[in-house]
């Protein structure tokens, strides 16, 4: 049986569809503030009349991409793509 690492996300690059409302710094800011991410970087790629098509960069120390993911959701946002993830194994083998 392969042994098994604990792994986190370090980086991941997200192509967002969000509306115009919350702003992008409010965004942006709610994003930061979630447990194990220490950068949001935002750049808006399109906007039309009603949505606003944003590159999301989010660093941190152990990104949850589940809780990341919802809180994009909760703000009306959706996830269109998972563009770059950067992982890395952060222990031993554990026993089975």
């Amino acid at each position: 049986m392969p042994e098994r690492h604990e792994v986190t996300i370090l980086k991941i690059v997200l192509d967002v569809l969000k509306p115009h409302r919350p702003p992008l710094t409010e965004f942006t800011a709610d994003l930061a503030g979630l447990r194990g991410v220490h950068k949001v970087d935002a750049t808006i790629l399109e906007v039309d009349k009603e949505t606003e098509t944003v590159k999301l960069l989010v660093e941190g120390s152990s990104i949850s991409f589940d809780h990341l993911q919802e809180s994009i959701m909760k703000m009306g946002a959706a996830v269109h793509s998972i563009d770059q993830v950067v992982a890395e194994r952060t222990s031993k083998a554990k026993s089975e």
